[in-house]
């Protein structure tokens, strides 16, 4: 994998399930891949199973590469957003390696509305261990974001506002696992919100790097999703030094590919 996982543990706030970029050229890869729709493909590499993308034309690539042009349509904020979604959407599928883990694609397109991030893992048994709903941001103003933007969705979360996306979405990732009976005997679990953990997927600064600072970005968090902060508020950070140069580097590196791949 193109990163490392790195656990910080603020109890009793939250657990960072930070990350550090090791091969920017092929995490673009497997990002462009999932520009391209091949979400499928990308879970297999993840679990070490072997799999072939199918080939899509120029003229699709094209199409996908119009979507990370920066133009009146496609702003800045949009494109980082969504590339950075689908960084965090790579991360989280393979720290559940290994779990009976179902997943909803990444966003086709940037701004596009909708859960960021929903999954749902089960146990052996078939019954819900956690469903894990992401925010995620790419962001110069991470705290302000969590306590505006992030805190008020998981508090819509936790008060059932948004449980008929729930249901709609966690049924299409296990209504085919035996003939919808799982499904059919779980359904009830999804409205259990000790069942759910949150997840903040974002861009830290300098000033969070430090165990107290982690607690600062994160702070009130308990306020808006209460219970252990090991089974129920989560993190997903990471520190890049300049985002917006970073981003578009990272944005330059997925063209490339996608054009790598026209016959």
């Amino acid at each position: 994998m193109p990163f490392n996982l790195i656990d910080t543990d603020c109890s009793n706030l939250v657990i960072d399930y930070e990350y550090e970029i090791t091969n920017k050229d092929l995490l673009a890869e497997y990002v462009g891949e999932l520009v391209l729709g091949h979400y499928f493909h990308i879970l297999k590499i993840i679990n070490s199973l072997s799999s072939s993308s199918s080939t899509p034309s120029n003229k699709i690539i094209d199409f996908a590469i119009d979507k990370l042009n920066v133009s009146g349509e496609v702003k800045v904020i949009h494109r980082d957003g969504w590339l950075f979604q689908m960084i965090s959407w790579l991360v989280l599928a393979h720290r559940n390696l290994g779990s009976n883990y179902h997943t909803q694609h990444p966003h086709f397109a940037p701004a596009q509305h909708g859960i960021d991030g929903l999954s749902i893992i089960l146990k052996s048994d078939n019954t819900i261990d956690k469903i894990i709903i992401t925010e995620d941001k790419c962001t110069i103003n991470p705290r302000d974001t969590v306590r505006e933007q992030v805190f008020p969705e998981f508090k819509d979360f936790e008060e059932g506002k948004k449980d008929s996306a729930l249901i709609s979405v966690l049924s299409s990732l296990i209504a085919h696992l035996d003939a919808g009976a799982v499904f059919e005997s779980v359904q009830n679990d999804i409205y259990n919100t000790a069942l759910r953990m949150y997840r903040i997927g974002i861009t830290r600064e300098s000033s969070h790097q430090s165990l107290q600072g982690r607690r600062r970005l994160f702070k009130n968090y308990d306020d808006y999703v209460s219970g252990p902060n090991s089974s129920r508020r989560s993190g997903a950070t990471i520190y890049l030094d300049d985002v917006r140069n970073w981003m578009q580097d990272f944005s330059d590196k997925v063209v490339n590919y996608l054009e790598s791949k026209k016959s």
